[in-house]
């Protein structure tokens, strides 16, 4: 039973981890990510690279950039970075790594001996037709003192009123924050800021900063602060950012998926103007008789409601639903690939079962008690040990006495729980049997429109 999802990116084989350099040029949007060209498991960082017209049928391309340079620094890994358009020409920023110690892990891959055994530079790199990428520049920035020189990566730049701004993932005494710099050229740099709070992990992660109507975003992935297992979480802080101080007033930091696995998202905006983003969905291991390992998730869009950001897939998912059904029983022969949505008057007597056999499923209820949607895939392992790495349950606080929208996409081996228009979001990787495909939804149902999927 092949367990590759049809609308969720992954490599064509395998280790692949964060997304980089989303962006739209020349009429087609393009993805690069982290890719381990010789084995399922982390090492040997490149950059991975695809293009596609509608988001979703990708075009697998050359490896974008490689790790080939001493002069550049990035000997030993090119690690996440981002993309930007100017001028007719695709420009990536990336973090090149040099191991000053070495060691060959139990998948035979290179690692450091130490955890700050790293050198990082940042890097300019340059395409004019979106395939074939010069290395251009070894980038001189300045590093404030305290931070720790190992851990500074994953620049993200954009540009405002004529000057590029760039902000870049640091630590500091096991504290996350972004620094932030400005240029009036894209290569020389000046540093302006720190972003920081206290108690939020040792390392922020893959930050990007962006406007969305009034409010600006900050996405970033802090290490260390997440709980039921997964201690590496991603969600982001709304507010106000001041181009001339680099200071960031926000709200309280908020989570961009409640699910399992979501780590390291980055946005892009795109020809229609949406601010689409893609996160990377964690699977430790390959799934059983599968040569790859790691997705991303569906492209989401980014909208602002009311003060509140909502995430929900690109409308252009909608062209791949084919046959509408009537019963959510009818879903079994749609083999896991399937796109419903419903409405409850609310969620007392709540309960969905997905993926489902003569006994076990992915459980999605209600729990009255602790006022929580349950969301538990423990019968859907099927003793594939890795998903264990963040737990099998997951709990998300919501008044069950509203109506409620529903969304839910199946892809093979994954599903996107979105609530609400994507107010808020779970999701999961799973590792089905073949006979593990039935769909019940019980509850206080309004409407509902079921739909197969089909490539």
């Amino acid at each position: 039973m092949e367990k590759r999802p049809l609308f969720h990116f992954t490599p064509e084989s395998n280790w692949m981890n964060d997304p980089n350099g989303l962006c739209f040029y020349k009429g087609e949007y393009h993805i690069f990510y982290q890719h381990n060209p010789e084995n399922c498991y982390w090492g040997n960082m490149t950059w991975g690279h695809g293009k596609s017209k509608n988001l979703f049928d990708w075009e697998r391309l050359p490896h974008a950039l490689k790790p080939d340079s001493e002069n550049f620094g990035d000997i030993d890994g090119c690690f996440s970075g981002s993309a930007f358009v100017e001028k007719d020409e695709l420009y990536l920023f990336y973090t090149g790594v040099k191991m000053l110690t070495k060691q060959k892990n139990e998948f035979g891959n290179t690692i450091t001996i130490g955890l700050n055994d790293l050198a990082p530079t940042q890097i300019l790199a340059k395409s004019e037709d979106g395939i074939n990428f010069e290395k251009l520049q070894k980038l001189s920035l300045e590093i404030p003192e305290e931070c720790c020189k190992a851990h500074v990566r994953d620049p993200k730049i954009w540009k405002k009123d004529e000057v590029w701004y760039m902000i870049i993932g640091a630590r500091e005494n096991s504290q996350g924050e972004v620094l932030v710099y400005n240029s009036k050229d894209m290569e020389n740099w000046n540093f302006l800021s720190k972003i920081k709070e206290e108690n939020m992990g040792y390392m922020w992660e893959c930050p990007d900063l962006f406007s969305v109507g009034e409010k600006d975003i900050l996405f970033i992935s802090p290490e260390g602060v997440g709980k039921d297992e997964q201690k590496n979480i991603s969600g982001y802080y709304l507010g106000e950012f001041n181009y001339e101080t680099g200071k960031f007033i926000h709200e309280e930091f908020e989570r961009l998926d409640y699910g399992f696995e979501f780590y390291a998202p980055q946005s892009f905006l795109d020809d229609k103007g949406r601010r689409v983003f893609m996160g990377w969905l964690v699977n430790h291991a390959p799934l059983p008789e599968e040569n790859w390992t790691g997705m991303m998730t569906l492209p989401r869009e980014i909208k602002m409601k009311d003060g509140k950001l909502y995430t929900f897939p690109v409308e252009e998912l909608k062209k791949y639903r084919a046959e509408k059904l009537q019963e959510f029983s009818h879903l079994e022969k749609a083999k896991n690939m399937y796109d419903f949505e419903i409405v409850l008057e609310n969620l007392e007597n709540f309960q969905m079962l997905l993926f489902k056999d003569q006994e076990k499923s992915l459980k999605l209820s209600y729990s009255k008690e602790e006022k929580s949607l349950v969301l538990d895939r423990s019968e859907v392992i099927n003793s594939f040990e890795p998903l264990k790495t963040f737990g099998t349950i997951r709990k998300l606080k919501i008044d069950g006495e509203t109506e409620k929208k529903i969304r839910v996409i199946a892809d093979k081996s994954v599903v996107e729980i979105y609530i609400n228009d994507g107010e808020l979001v779970m999701s999961s990787v799973l590792n089905p049997t073949s006979c593990q495909k039935g769909v019940e939804v019980m509850g206080n149902i309004l409407s509902k429109e079921i739909y197969t999927l089909k490539r």
